[in-house]
């Protein structure tokens, strides 16, 4: 019994000792690429908000302006079925009184938002200009984007891959030693997940329009697609 025992160890001991000397060494190194843009698309966030003594007359008012911004969107968004409007919301207003020395109320609020994507930019300034000559309370965000962003990653995945192969290459060359075949790719980008925006929030309100229309830009900033890739080479 003793001596089947002992022939197991030594068993296990020589495949441990196989396994150990197939394991390779490898060098890791990132590599990074960059694709830069300007947008040519945005998706606008405008704000519907009216207090009225009665709630009745916040919602009526709410529905009015509702109508004369969705059709004003309609003429600027290519894809009416993505123009998305929240259900109406309401609240009770009140307000601190100096002379009553408590809060007292103002009246009932009714409040809506609109979301659409304008998919050329060029026209951006005649859709502010009439889009603030409705009832809106206010521009409230602008999400500048470009349609080619899966394309980009794209790109810059590949440029990334590139780069960590002639990193690799130069390292291997000044540290002296052979490289194998690549073992190892990984990345946390998605061409399906590329949406690289730059926000402006806006706050563009109706009550200052005659002299803030022209705060809301053509183009947003510049993007940066910037995507990581990390490769492990066996090296000898």
């Amino acid at each position: 019994m003793k001596l089947k025992v002992t022939l197991l160890a030594v068993m296990l001991f020589a495949c441990l000792a196989g396994f150990a000397q197939k394991e390779t060494s490898v060098i890791s190194v990132q590599g990074i690429g960059t694709v830069t843009a300007f947008p040519n698309a945005a998706q606008i966030t405008l704000a519907l908000k009216f207090v009225k003594p009665t709630l009745k007359e916040a919602i009526l008012e709410n529905q009015k302006a509702s109508k004369e911004v969705l059709t004003v969107v309609k003429k600027y968004s290519v894809d009416t079925t993505g123009i998305k409007v929240s259900l109406i919301s309401t609240d009770k207003i009140m307000r601190w009184s100096n002379t009553a020395k408590k809060d007292v109320f103002v009246g009932f609020e009714s409040a809506q938002t609109v979301i659409f994507t304008l998919n050329d930019l060029n026209i951006m300034q005649n859709f502010t200009e009439e889009i603030m000559k409705t009832r809106i309370y206010e521009i409230q965000l602008v999400s500048y984007f470009h349609t080619e962003g899966p394309t980009f990653i794209k790109q810059a995945q590949e440029i990334a891959v590139a780069d960590a192969i002639e990193t690799t290459k130069r390292l291997a060359k000044a540290a002296g030693t052979k490289l194998g075949k690549i073992v190892y790719i990984q990345t946390d980008s998605s061409p399906a997940n590329s949406r690289g925006t730059t926000q402006d929030e806006y706050g563009l309100q109706t009550f200052t329009k005659g002299f803030e229309i022209s705060g809301v830009k053509s183009s947003g900033q510049l993007i940066n697609f910037i995507v990581p890739v990390t490769i492990q080479t066996e090296i000898n």
